[in-house]
């Protein structure tokens, strides 16, 4: 899939630039996510194991999913709306609504983490609970990225000015610096 949104740089560009960023934060998100999953399932793993687990998977979508969020929303969107056609605006919308579908699950995800970080024999009772919110997840997850990979990430390159997506990639990393 990643390859559909790897538009070419041009030939002075080997720097990393903010859409680079962007997929990266993808391909952790589609990471996390499985290890969310398989958190679910890992009853039989040391305690010590689902700890670790748990806080990692709890710190990413507490920390940095909502840097990413907020890179796409406040960075990306608006200048995007500024400069795209019908269907990439029709789709910058879409993606503030799995936004929002996405922040809902996370509301019952992150206690049951905690839960779990705090009293790993927890996971006995809420891994079912885990399971079945991942899977909402990974599905809201899946088009998602989708959308945003197919149709919204390629235009970040074709539309936008190499200032733009400097301020872009200054803004997302002066964002990280202070999250």
């Amino acid at each position: 899939m990643l390859n559909q949104i790897t538009t070419p740089r041009p030939a002075n560009q080997a720097a990393e630039d903010a859409l680079d960023l962007l997929i990266g934060c993808h391909e952790r998100i589609r990471h996390f996510t499985a290890t969310a999953n398989k958190l679910a399932h890992a009853k039989s793993a040391s305690a010590f194991e689902i700890r670790q687990t748990a806080a990692g998977v709890y710190r990413y979508y507490s920390v940095s999913l909502p840097l990413h969020e907020t890179d796409e929303e406040v960075t990306l969107r608006p200048r995007l709306d500024a400069v795209a056609d019908a269907r990439v605006r029709h789709a910058l919308a879409a993606m503030h609504d799995q936004h929002l579908a996405i922040d809902e699950l996370l509301e019952r995800l992150l206690p049951l983490l905690q839960l779990v970080e705090r009293n790993p024999a927890a996971l006995e009772e809420t891994g079912g609970e885990i399971c079945a919110i991942t899977k909402a997840l990974d599905e809201v997850f899946g088009a998602h990225l989708q959308l945003e990979e197919e149709v919204i990430f390629p235009v970040i390159r074709q539309a936008l000015s190499e200032q733009a997506r400097s301020e872009m990639l200054a803004e997302m990393k002066a964002r990280r610096k202070q999250g």
